[in-house]
């Protein structure tokens, strides 16, 4: 495996999110980095719409993925709807902040599932940096505390935006920052009233309602679910593994394209491509190449009746990506 992987793995560990190109033919495992716009010519300047992606390049055949850390709901307010969604983040697999000004509220106590508590003024809370994987929840208690939250918030990187509030109130805010020149791309931005439709009264109910949005929004980039612990332990781990990435699949199976095992060369495996005999085939042959650096692609094919042996009720074919490391 080239040092393309690496250096991947460096900038994951780093910014908490990537976007790569791997080449699968005819370079097999060559890795491309996105930083603002790809050099490589036969890749042009921009990316897909969708992640991950097979791509054709010119004589190119390219795959295109987003690789994400873990999620961060950050919580701005510690109401009782914050309480609640502090403690289904955690469930969910979310590193959660919670940030508030009153110490009666922004503490251990009060928010036991928290990752980070701040108990700061929120503007000089929210000045500090929170990563690529960024979801943004405004629960003050206030419409002026709301709209100053996100005045900030709309200048900073996010995966979701959502504030709690009437429709009167939202359009309120909403007409005020375009008073201050922020423009409806921007506004868009913002999921206002927060959460899904749900008839949620509760606050309970209404983190519930925050979280399903949330979970839809984070689903929709295509992101594996055991990616970022992959990922870390493939840049800490000193033993030979092989990274294994679903490209294409065709027909019922069991995970889609994006997912990834990781494969140690004393049989180990860390994820899942969706079990029985592709997963078990896929794994012997990363076993192999676990150490070697090289990179392969192959196809698995698992008939209904041989799913049906397996205890498994979908069948189809998956090409896969084998990626040996090289260090």
């Amino acid at each position: 495996m080239n040092n393309g992987y690496k250096e991947m793995l460096r900038l994951f560990l780093r910014d908490g999110e990537v976007i790569t190109a791997t080449e699968i033919s005819p370079d097999c495992g060559r890795k491309y980095l996105y930083d603002g716009g790809f050099t490589e010519p036969a890749l042009g300047n921009g990316l897909p719409e969708h992640f991950p992606q097979l791509v054709v390049a010119g004589e190119k055949s390219l795959f295109f993925e987003r690789m994400a850390g873990e999620p961060e709901l950050i919580l701005v307010g510690g109401g009782h709807v914050a309480v609640a969604a502090a403690q289904m983040a955690k469930l969910l697999g979310f590193f959660v902040h919670v940030i508030d000004d009153r110490p009666e509220f922004a503490n251990a106590e009060r928010f036991p599932q928290a990752d980070h508590i701040v108990c700061q003024d929120i503007a000089e809370a929210l000045s500090q940096p929170f990563g690529a994987n960024a979801y943004y929840v405004i629960v003050t208690r206030g419409h002026k505390d709301d709209e100053r939250a996100l005045e900030i918030i709309l200048q900073k990187s996010s995966k979701y935006i959502g504030m709690i509030g009437s429709k009167a109130k939202v359009a309120l805010t909403m007409d005020r920052l375009r008073g201050k020149s922020y423009d409806e791309s921007c506004l868009r931005r913002v999921h206002a009233p927060i959460g899904l439709k749900i008839g949620a009264i509760t606050p309970a109910e209404i983190a519930v309602s925050i979280m399903a949005e949330i979970i839809m929004v984070l689903n929709e980039s295509g992101r594996d679910k055991f990616q970022a612990d992959i990922l870390k332990t493939a840049a800490a781990e000193k033993k030979s593994w092989t990274m294994v990435t679903i490209l294409e699949k065709q027909g019922s199976t069991p995970r889609g394209a994006g997912s990834k095992m990781l494969v140690a060369s004393d049989g180990t495996v860390l994820g899942t491509i969706g079990g029985g005999a592709i997963e078990f085939q896929a794994a012997q042959r990363a076993v192999l190449l676990a150490g070697t650096g090289k990179a392969e692609v192959r196809e698995y094919d698992l008939s209904l009746q041989d799913a049906s042996g397996l205890g498994m009720v979908c069948g189809g074919r998956v090409k896969v990506l084998l990626e040996g490391s090289g260090w």
